[in-house]
Formats: structure tokens, C-alpha cells, sequence
């Protein structure tokens, strides 16, 4: 595998040289405009996607689907993560990664610092799990958008002041069919089954498409639908969090030491389900209407269950120096500040029990839906002058329906050793899986309740488009947009009074709700073989709650919050031209003005009172604006080459829970903790584009290009100053209040993301031909600390044949590790990661053609480690994919 990066990388290495050499390169360059990715009819539609290229004046890339229904991968993210300078995640660090794609990164940059539009204007989100949920980001789920409503994507790495603020990274705008642009009553329909090999299962794949236009073709509309199952099974080993101790077992070292070393099992039915319309009129050639609409809706319904080494128990119960009464701990191994390896006994000397192992079951009922309704709208008033606009409405939610979750564990000793990536964990004297004696463990606690996190926003926006013509003036352009956006978090926890009747005691156990054994092959695949263990059953998990009073629910406000978001944006613009150059110059002026809700047991008055205390609500409004110039400069060097340069001001508003996550206040100390800070500035940034295209053939081309992000300002979390008003620093003087050091984001230092792309669409002849691209990106804060998101190395080789009879297409991706965010107050980077995906579609008419598709056909894992490789994290294995099934077009 090794030898084949190194491949790749030299080939690029190569490309860049000879671009280099070029007389036209006097200028460094930058990749851009639309390398377009297709199913059929592959080299007439690059010959056209060149075209495209060449006279676009961004720095952007393009997927098609030549033909309705045939997207070169099952998830929109998967077709993206082809493209030079984007990369793709399948969870967050909270989730860990599933087998399905699911955010996009472009250059390097956070997911949250990139802006997705549906047919140019927002479209809302909601996510299945919880934690991504509750945290509130601002990255759309691709995973609730399948590839069949899609017709093309545009990603944009440059700006205009003619397009939406949001993007720092870059712009994903996603656009649906249009009636009109298809031949009148052009149908087709998919039909596929999936194939999970971890999961064992086959799962249905339906999709179709409808689309008239009158005989004048001044009006048309279109229908589609779509309805996918998929049954994941994710395998894995996580290490739940590391935590410092000082003096370990008085040793007079400080070690870092993992929290919980679990096997983990996790199992989930997908089923999505929705469709979407669009009607379009064109009565004349001055005035085009449309009216477009949009449906997705996922359930998500899963298990997690984890059965867990208790290393932070037994370091807090049953440490401490060597001959200690209430030592357990026999021998141990610090490596370069790690606790790489310990044993406890079953007790210590005083008879104190060690709780080696505990388990943790938990099921959720989960949905995430998305939906739009959209005007366009587009007048020539005369030769001159042209007014669009739109004006729309889109809603989102993710949410946890229900929640149980049943803790137990188990008196046992326990021995680690950490590897890279998996542990090894034993439990000496532990009872045999399954035995009576096993089932009979100590009840701890159970948790739970309903999370529903809404997204919606109004919007409308209006352009006026001038044509000049006069001189090195061509075009004026003016507008401006407005959107008002709600995101909130509402949970509603529930307690039980068994949890303090039972804690600590086997009168409920893992027996009382015991199901199922893991499946007889888990973890074969990652060196957990033989390590299976038994689940809870969760209609007895449930009628277990349902004694002693049953599951109290209230609302939880800790983890509750809302953000209302108003934006009015204005802009003006200039598209210049000469005789070998065109470009434009504009200016973007946004203002926001937010209203952001907390809730603190030390905010006043009380607002909330119930079985979790008594909150008040703290209530901010800020606003600011932002002034965003920009200029891009295309060039035709040559015949062939095709120079860009381009700069920009682009801002990314922080993510929602950065503004108004859970919030604390302790009087005493004077200190707080706030998860939001409602203060926050957005990230804001410089960009730089310089980008080269030489088309040294009918259907070749090679580019190649430089970026530079210059980042004024990353959100971090740190310790600052700030005055709160509460009920106890009133009581000294009446309204008064005092200075609390608190903990929370701040807008740290800045940073910088540099770095290159290389290009080269390739023709071989016979029907054969490939695409590669590569990226090298250096992005870290200005603290030297790595950047979110941001890997250093990028590639995807792609080789496709094409005859009438049939189309068949192998797409290698590559990407090296990457900081994938913060969890449990670790940082958690993934490893690098490979997928070797396939595709092969046989026509046997013009009618009906057979499909087959793969992907992860190398059954990569997914690895996490904290800080370098050799300190673990976790690993998951999903196992491959494969779909079958006919496809018909008429």
C-alpha cells in the first residue's frame, strides 16, 4: 500500500514540474473550475466539462451525472470526496465513523467553516445521533441527501460578492433537475438490493423520476422519489477519554491514563425515505418561474452497547502507593507520560473490592428530516436589464425520540495493555460470558430521555444585472439577501427511583434485561475475536423502568439553548473583460444580528423550576457587520492555458452550541463554565487563489494550482474575564455583579492553511482513460496546533472504461490523518485512511441496463489515535458494501 502512495505521489510531483516549466506559468497557479465527474457517455461529456471550465470565472470544480440516476456513488459525499481539495468524514469525533460519508471539508478547512447551498440558497439540516445533535455545528449532513434528486454539484474554492457569506473553506451548492432542460416524458427508475457484509443483510434501493414539458416547452414539471434501507453493524474498540493524574500511585509521576477501554458493538436500520418537485414556466423570453420543493426524512433508530474496562474507577478506588491498605494495583508501565499498561487485583488488602468492568446499553429511537419550498423567479425587463430573485422556507430536525440506557458492572480485576490501534483487556476471575454468576453483576444507574434540536430559516434575496458593454466594463451587478435562522436544542432528561433504590446492589443486574449474545464473528476482524459478550434486551431494559413509578421526564435546560440569526446582506459587483482576460471586482456588506438563550442555575429570575433545580435564563443579543471585497482576474495565456487569480474576505459564523451551549456559574469561587459563549466573533479569513489549466488535448488537461487561507481567528476553548450579575453578588448592593473567570470558547489566535493542487484528466484510447488529482495542504493556528478537518495529504486515481455495451469505473481515494475535533476534552485525530471503491453497469438496451456497484472493496479500517499514533483511541470496522439491480430509462 505503502509503495502505491508513493506511486501517486510521484506521478503528481511529476504533472506539477512540467507545469511549472511552462513559459505561461511565469505566475504560480491554483486548481480550479469543474473537472467533471461522469457515468456515460464519458468522453464526449469531459470534452463539454472542459468547455465549462475554460469559461467559468472561479476557481471551482463540478459532478454531473450525464444521465438521471446514474451519480457516480450512492451518497452525494461520496462523489465530492473525489474531487481535488475536498475530503470527507463518515462522523463526527464525538460519533466516531460509520460506513456511510457524511460532511464535506474543502482545503483543509472544518466542515463548519463550509457553506452547502440547494440551487443557491440555504437548505436545513438535522443530524441522527445524539452528540452531533447537542453540539449544534453548522455542517450539513449529506447522508440525508441521496444522489438521486442530484443533478449537478458545484464546488466553489473562490469567492464573488455575488455569493452567500458562510464559506471560509469553500461553497457546495447543489442543484436539482430542471423540467425543462429534459426531453418531455422522460422517466427512469432504480432498483437495487445492498449488501452489508458486517451487518449480513440485503436491504432495498428504489428510486424513480418523472418529468413533462408542455409541446411549446414553456412549462414543465418534474417528480422524484426515493426509498433506501440499510442495516449498519459497526465492530469496534474505543478508549473513552484519557484523564492526567499527578503523583500516580504515588510514584511521584504524572500520567495520562484512559478512562474506559471498551468493546463496543453498535447496530442500526436506516431507512430514508422522500422525494422532491419542481414546476418551471417560461411564458416568454423575458420571464422564467419556478417553484421547487424538497423531502427527506432518515430514521435512524440504534443500539450502542459497550462493555468497558473501569480504569478511572479503579485508579480512584483502588490505587495507591505500594503496600497500601487500599491498594489493588500490582504492577503498572508509564511510557513517555502514558500509563501504557497496569493489573489490579480482584481486592485490595482491606477487602475493598475492585469494579473492573462495566456495560453500558443503549438504545435510541432516532429520525432526522429536511425540507424546502422555493420561488425563483427571473425578468428581463429589457436587453439591459435583468432582475432575479427568490424567496423560501426550509426546515430540518434531528432528533432522539427516546433514549434508555442501562448501566451495570462487575467486581473483578483487570489487566491492559494499550496498542496501536488495539488494546489488550483481561478480567482474571471474571465469571464465564453467559453463566448465571456473569448475569448476576451490580446494578449502577440508568439514563436518558428525548433530544429535538430544530433548524429552520426564512429567506429572500433579489439581483439586478446591468449590461455595459462599454470598454473594459461589461456587466453591474446588484442585490441583496436576507434570511432569519432558528436553531435550537430542547432536551428533556428523565430520573427513576430505582436508580436510588437499586445502585450499587444486584437486586436489577445485567440477567434482569438480558438478550442476546454479539454475533458468533465479532471483532474477528480487529483482534477482538473471542471476545463477544452478552446485550440487554431492550423491551426488558423498558419494563424494567416501567417499576417504581416509572421514568419521570422533564426538561433538562443544562443541555438546552436556541440561537435566532437574522442576516441582511447588500452587494455590488463589476465583471470586467479585455481582449484575453475577463474578471470581476465587488464588495459584500452582511450584518448579523444574533439572540442567543442559556440556561444556569445562577442566571435570575428563575424561569424553570423542576427534578433537576431551578435555571433562569440568560438572554444576549449582539450584532456586527462584516465588509468582504473581492476580485478574480481569468486569463488565456495561451490557446491552451488558462490562468486564474483570485482574492477574497470570506467569514464563517461560529457554530450554534459555540454560542449558547450549557452555561454555569459558581458564586463562591467565581468561576464559570460556559459551553456557548454568545460573544464569539465569527472566522474570518483572507483568500488567495492562483490556478493554471492546460488543455494539451481534445480531452486532456492538466492543471495545477496554489492556495493560501490566511485565518484572522480560531474559536479554542481557554479560561477569560467576564461580568455576570447573579442572586448572591445582589445581595451585597442591588444590581451589582461581579468578575467571574470563566472557561469557554474564545476566539483564540489565527492561523494559515497553504498549500497546492494537481490535476490530470487522461484519455487512453479504446474507451480507457483515468483522472488523478492530489493536495497537499499545511494548515495549523498560528501557535503551531493542528487545524480541524485538515489532512496533509490528498489523492484520488480514478480508471473508467466505456463502450456501448458497458461502463465500468475503479476510483482509489486517499487521505492522511487529520485532527477530526475534541471529545471528552481530548483532542482525537482519525488515521490515514484508504477506499478502493467500484462501479460497472451493463446495457443490454437502450432501456435497461444492470448495475453493480462496491465499495471499501479493501475493507479498510477506520483508526483513531489521541496526539500521536502509539496513544489509541479507537478503531471500527464496517465492514465492505455492495449493491446489484437493474435500472430503466424511457
Amino acid at each position: 500500500m505503502r509503495s502505491f502512495h508513493k506511486m501517486v505521489l510521484t506521478a503528481s510531483a511529476s504533472a506539477l514540474a512540467v507545469m511549472v516549466a511552462m513559459p505561461a506559468f511565469a505566475q504560480s497557479a491554483s486548481p480550479d473550475a469543474v473537472d467533471e465527474v461522469v457515468v456515460t457517455g464519458i468522453r464526449a461529456s469531459l470534452q463539454a466539462a472542459m468547455r465549462q471550465k475554460r469559461n467559468s470565472d472561479l476557481v471551482s470544480e463540478v459532478v454531473t451525472a450525464e444521465d438521471i440516476g446514474k451519480f457516480p456513488d450512492k451518497n452525494v459525499a461520496d462523489s465530492l470526496s473525489r474531487v481535488s481539495g475536498v475530503n470527507v468524514v463518515t462522523g463526527s469525533a464525538a460519533a466516531g465513523g460509520f460506513g456511510e460519508n457524511e460532511r464535506v471539508s474543502v482545503r483543509g478547512t472544518d466542515p463548519n467553516l463550509n457553506l452547502t447551498l440547494l440551487n443557491g440558497h440555504n437548505i436545513a439540516t438535522g443530524d441522527w445521533f445524539v452528540l452531533d445533535q447537542t453540539s449544534g455545528g453548522r455542517s450539513f449532513n449529506y447522508s440525508m441527501l441521496p444522489s438521486e434528486v442530484v443533478g449537478r454539484i458545484d464546488i466553489i474554492k473562490s469567492s464573488a460578492a455575488n455569493i452567500p457569506e458562510g464559506g471560509v473553506g469553500g461553497t457546495v451548492d447543489v442543484h436539482t433537475r430542471m423540467p425543462l432542460d429534459l426531453p418531455s416524458m422522460t422517466a427512469n427508475a432504480s432498483v437495487q438490493g445492498l449488501y452489508a457484509t458486517r451487518a449480513e443483510k440485503w436491504t432495498p434501493q428504489v428510486s424513480g423520476l418523472l418529468s413533462w414539458k408542455n409541446d411549446a416547452g414553456t412549462f414543465g414539471a418534474l417528480v422524484g422519489a426515493f426509498y433506501q434501507e440499510r442495516e449498519f453493524r459497526r465492530d469496534g474498540q474505543e478508549i473513552l477519554g484519557y484523564t492526567e493524574y499527578t503523583n500516580f500511585a504515588g510514584s511521584g509521576q504524572t500520567v495520562l491514563a484512559p478512562n474506559l477501554i471498551g468493546n463496543a458493538f453498535f447496530q442500526q436500520t436506516r431507512k430514508r425515505e422522500g422525494a422532491n418537485f419542481v414546476t418551471q414556466w417560461e411564458p416568454n423570453e423575458k420571464l422564467e418561474l419556478s417553484f421547487s420543493g424538497l423531502y427527506t426524512k432518515m430514521d435512524a433508530d440504534n443500539t450502542n452497547v459497550n462493555r468497558m474496562a473501569w480504569v478511572n474507577n479503579l485508579i480512584g478506588s483502588v490505587t495507591g502507593p505500594a503496600g497500601s491498605p487500599g491498594n489493588a494495583l500490582t504492577s503498572y508501565k508509564i511510557s513517555n507520560g502514558v500509563l501504557t499498561s497496569a493489573t489490579w487485583a480482584a481486592a485490595a488488602p482491606n477487602g475493598t473490592k475492585s469494579r473492573g468492568m462495566v456495560q453500558d446499553d443503549i438504545f435510541r429511537t432516532a429520525h432526522s428530516t429536511s425540507w424546502d419550498l422555493n420561488l425563483d423567479g427571473v425578468y428581463q425587463a429589457t436587453d439591459n436589464l435583468k432582475i432575479s430573485g427568490n424567496i423560501g422556507y426550509t426546515k430540518g430536525e434531528g432528533a432522539t425520540d427516546d433514549t434508555e440506557a442501562w448501566e451495570t458492572y462487575w467486581e473483578t480485576g483487570m489487566s491492559y495493555e494499550l496498542g496501536a490501534p488495539v488494546s489488550k483487556v483481561s478480567y482474571p476471575g471474571l465469571p464465564a460470558v453467559g453463566s448465571a454468576a456473569y448475569l448476576n453483576n451490580f446494578y449502577s444507574w440508568s439514563w436518558g430521555g428525548k433530544v429535538e434540536s430544530p433548524d429552520e430559516e426564512f429567506y429572500a434575496k433579489g439581483d439586478v444585472e446591468y449590461t455595459v458593454d462599454n470598454g473594459y466594463l461589461k456587466t453591474l451587478l446588484f442585490g441583496g439577501r436576507f434570511t432569519d435562522h432558528t436553531r435550537e436544542v430542547n432536551y428533556t432528561a428523565y430520573s427513576w427511583a430505582g436508580n436510588g433504590v437499586n445502585s450499587g446492589f444486584s437486586n436489577v443486574d445485567l440477567g434482569t434485561v438480558a438478550g442476546p449474545s454479539t454475533p458468533s464473528n465479532y471483532g474477528e476482524d480487529i483482534g477482538l475475536s473471542g471476545q463477544g459478550y452478552i446485550l440487554a434486551d431492550r423491551s426488558k431494559v423498558l419494563a424494567a423502568l416501567a417499576a417504581n413509578g416509572g421514568r419521570q421526564f422533564a426538561y433538562y435546560p443544562p443541555l438546552s439553548f436556541a440561537v435566532q440569526e437574522k442576516t441582511q446582506a447588500v452587494y455590488a459587483m463589476a465583471k470586467l473583460g479585455g481582449d484575453r482576460w475577463r474578471g470581476n471586482v465587488g464588495v459584500r456588506a452582511v450584518h448579523t444580528d444574533q439572540d442567543t438563550t442559556q440556561y444556569s442555575a445562577s442566571a435570575t429570575p428563575t424561569t424553570i423550576s423542576n427534578a433537576f433545580g431551578s435555571f433562569g435564563a440568560r438572554n444576549v443579543n449582539r450584532d456586527y457587520w462584516d465588509i468582504l471585497p473581492s476580485a478574480t482576474l481569468v486569463v488565456n495565456a495561451d490557446d491552451d492555458v488558462v490562468v486564474r487569480l483570485s482574492a477574497a474576505k470570506v467569514m464563517s459564523r461560529p457554530g450554534y452550541a459555540q454560542l449558547a451551549g450549557s452555561f454555569s456559574l459558581n458564586d463562591t469561587a467565581l468561576t464559570g463554565s460556559a459551553g456557548g459563549n454568545p460573544e464569539l466573533d465569527p472566522f474570518r479569513a483572507w483568500q488567495f487563489n492562483a490556478a493554471a489549466e492546460w488543455y494539451y488535448g481534445p480531452e486532456a488537461l492538466l492543471s495545477v494550482g496554489v492556495f493560501l487561507l490566511d485565518i484572522e481567528s480560531y474559536i479554542t476553548t481557554r479560561t477569560y474575564t467576564e461580568f455576570h450579575v447573579t442572586q448572591q453578588t445582589q445581595q451585597v448592593i442591588k444590581g451589582a455583579g461581579k468578575d467571574f473567570t470563566m472557561t469557554g470558547p474564545i476566539n483564540g489566535d489565527g492561523g494559515t492553511n497553504r498549500g497546492f493542487e494537481v490535476t490530470l484528466q487522461q484519455p487512453i484510447g479504446g474507451g480507457f482513460g483515468f483522472i488523478g488529482n492530489y493536495t497537499y495542504s499545511d494548515a495549523q493556528t498560528d501557535l503551531g496546533k493542528p487545524i480541524d478537518g485538515s489532512s496533509k495529504h490528498t489523492y484520488n486515481l480514478t480508471g473508467y472504461f466505456e463502450n456501448d455495451l458497458l461502463s465500468a469505473r475503479l476510483a482509489y481515494s486517499y487521505r492522511s490523518k487529520f485532527k477530526s475535533g475534541t471529545d471528552r476534552g481530548t483532542d482525537m485525530f482519525q488515521d490515514n485512511f484508504a477506499t478502493l471503491d467500484g462501479s460497472v453497469s451493463v446495457n443490454l438496451n437502450e432501456t435497461i441496463a444492470l448495475t453493480f456497484d462496491a465499495q471499501n472493496l479493501l475493507n479498510e479500517k477506520l483508526k483513531y489515535f489521541v496526539g500521536t499514533p502509539d496513544v489509541p483511541r479507537a478503531i471500527y470496522d464496517n465492514g465492505r458494501t455492495f449493491y446489484a439491480g437493474v435500472r430503466f430509462k424511457f
